[in-house]
């Protein structure tokens, strides 16, 4: 019961404060969205780069299993 109480002056409080400081609020956006999606476009590049080397492996360890598959039906024929 007390979380829900303290939950709840919080969410009146930060209320209040986004209503009275609202420009206050657009401009630390305005600051933080080319800064967040810096850091996100590294992230992203990131994740696909180790993507793209993850399936360059797979692609480099299928063709050697195809000829030791190839190389074993021909020793046994």
């Amino acid at each position: 019961m007390p979380n829900i109480i303290v939950g709840l002056i919080a969410l009146a409080l930060g209320l209040w404060g986004l209503s009275v400081w609202w420009w206050s609020v657009v401009e630390m956006l305005r600051g933080l969205v080319p800064i967040l999606l810096i850091i996100f476009s590294f992230i992203a590049l990131g994740a696909g780069i180790s993507n793209m080397r993850e399936h360059e492996d797979e692609d480099e360890s299928e063709p050697n299993e195809l000829m030791e598959f190839a190389e074993a039906k021909q020793k046994e024929e």
